[in-house]
């Protein structure tokens, strides 16, 4: 098997996952820890499927084809352990004494920028919630580590996020697997998903803002 053709599989992963359940029996329980582990252990691999494996699991977990309880410890130690690799990731190269100049040479300068600034700003919020921020869901404990931030905090609210983002996307897959709309149209259940699930971000984000602006 090619790197591409490796590549490909992964990212059919959450679309393709009843045919990959029959191909790979027991194992794909494995798989989708790793892909979930890697998705925010490495920055470099955020393109693998997250959320929507996460819900196209919890689907097929309803019509009995995968187990919901070990899928929801399986997702919820792989983002745990998932973002506090990364974190020691950027705590490791902190520690090299590495200057900015070269993370751009991996990853955008403008997206080290939102990062730091999203964690100076919002703290916890940020922690529990970059989960489920495209993109910052890796850079946030990349970030974390590099600049120092403290990993009691961080690994506090990282339980915490990762329960929650677990929880959201698991149960609302399996309450709506047995349903034949949403599996005929899983694009537009999951677009409309999102937009649900953002509704709790935003108003924790809007919240810690008004509470940061009567400190000023």
């Amino acid at each position: 098997m090619s790197i591409s053709d490796i590549f490909d599989f992964l990212k059919m992963l959450d679309t393709e996952l009843y045919s990959y359940i029959k191909q790979f029996g027991i194992m794909i329980y494995v798989i989708l820890f790793a892909v979930v582990f890697s998705k925010t252990a490495f920055v470099l691999l955020t393109f693998l499927p997250g959320d929507s494996l996460v819900f196209a699991s919890g689907t097929l977990a309803a019509i009995e084809k995968l187990n919901i309880t070990a899928l929801f410890f399986i997702f919820f130690f792989a983002a745990i352990l998932g973002d506090s690799q990364n974190y020691f990731i950027g705590k490791t190269i902190n520690k090299m004494r590495l200057s900015d100049s070269w993370l751009v040479r991996f990853m955008p300068e403008s997206a080290i920028t939102q990062a730091k600034k999203f964690i100076e700003d919002y703290d916890r919020v940020a922690i529990t919630f970059s989960r489920f921020v495209p993109l910052m869901r890796t850079m946030t404990p990349f970030i974390s580590g590099y600049t120092g931030y403290s990993y009691l905090k961080f690994i506090r609210y990282n339980v915490i996020g990762a329960l929650l983002w677990t929880a959201i996307w698991l149960v609302t897959g399996y309450a709506l697997g047995n349903i034949k709309w949403v599996a005929e149209n899983l694009l537009l259940t999951l677009t409309l998903i999102t937009i649900v699930v953002f509704i709790p971000t935003l108003y924790a984000y809007f919240s810690q803002m008004v509470r940061n602006r009567k400190l000023v």
